[in-house]
């Protein structure tokens, strides 16, 4: 059988098997969920809200309250405290909280890439056209150990590059008035804002993500407590089912999701989520993706995810497995 024929058989089983658990869950009563979000809300947590307008996590159960939060270690911090029931969370943090004995673990891939890389007024196609270039990037960043890693992936150590340590509400400011020639970025966060601001004056944003150029590591995961996945299986499907549903629905419809997102929260601009959700697409509808089934982990990427997180971050992760990080209760291909 083709891989996407694979894919598609998973698909329908999952789907199947989601019904069935919807069935089950309908017939009791909501469940109340908190789910944290692992920013500020914009345009990439779009098809969260469009999954309560939808009816998909009523469907499957659930009262679902959405709150944002300050980064993926307080969403890892809050769930591992019971604080909090489920959240989103970048898969480099629950690596580091896994090393350490953190009981929290990803269940479900939202973003197949990190959504991180660098932003600037000319192209830079390749990690050697960085050469002697000024870099823009906050001074807590992870960013220098992850463009270290890729030198080295890359057969390029010690090619210089200078870092301008700077916070990240002067990059726009750096970049624009030529001290820097780039700086770190988040595709779905930065670079709609940087569009917004250049556009109107014949400039063009460029972009390139970090996994373009061989940072192998998940994205975004869903996340949980340990003890979650291994009492409470079913309802961890029903929650992935109603978000993969809501998900696929959005790729489709984006003014909807974003639409959804803004009359949950009016004082956000539809068009400013319409233009992060666009490109949130990007990291998340991926051809690997596509071959696995959305939201599927595979355990060579997580491997890769492991490994490539302790390269960056200087961690020891020799001890840590697959299973420490991310329980692959959906499916295992």
């Amino acid at each position: 059988m083709k891989p996407f024929g694979i894919a598609r058989l998973c698909a329908s089983l999952l789907l199947c098997m989601a019904a069935t658990l919807a069935q089950r869950a309908a017939a009791a009563p909501l469940k109340d969920i908190t789910f944290l979000t692992n920013y500020t809300f914009i345009g990439k947590y779009a098809p969260f809200f469009l999954g309560l307008d939808k009816g998909y996590y009523r469907q499957a159960g659930f009262n679902l309250d959405i709150l944002p939060s300050t980064g993926s270690n307080y969403v890892i911090s809050a769930i591992d405290g019971g604080k909090a029931d489920y959240g989103l969370a970048d898969a480099a943090p629950v690596v580091q909280a896994a090393a350490k004995g953190s009981q929290v673990r990803g269940f479900f891939v939202y973003m197949d890439k990190l959504t991180m890389g660098f932003a600037s007024l000319k192209p830079y196609p390749t990690l050697e056209s960085l050469r002697d270039k000024r870099i823009a990037v906050s001074p807590a960043d992870s960013t220098r150990g992850i463009f270290q890693m890729l030198l080295a992936e890359n057969h390029l150590q010690g090619m210089p590059v200078h870092w301008a340590l700077a916070d990240p509400s002067v990059h726009f400011s750096l970049l624009l008035g030529g001290k820097v020639d780039l700086i770190t970025a988040s595709i779905d966060g930065v670079v709609p804002a940087l569009q917004h601001v250049v556009t109107p004056h014949g400039q063009t944003v460029y972009f390139t993500l970090f996994a373009d150029w061989g940072y192998k590591v998940y994205g975004h995961w869903l996340v949980t407590r340990a003890d979650t996945l291994k009492n409470h299986p079913d309802e961890v499907r029903r929650f992935a089912q109603a978000t993969r549903e809501a998900v696929l629905y959005s790729f489709e419809h984006p003014d909807e999701a974003a639409r959804s997102m803004a009359q949950h929260n009016p004082a956000l601009d539809y068009d400013t989520l319409l233009r992060q959700w666009s490109q949130s697409v990007k990291a998340m509808n991926t051809e690997s993706m596509r071959r696995t089934g959305y939201g599927v982990a595979t355990a060579a990427r997580l491997q890769d995810t492991i490994s490539a997180v302790g390269k960056a971050l200087n961690l020891d992760v020799v001890h840590v497995k697959p299973d420490d990080v991310f329980d692959r209760v959906l499916t295992t291909p």
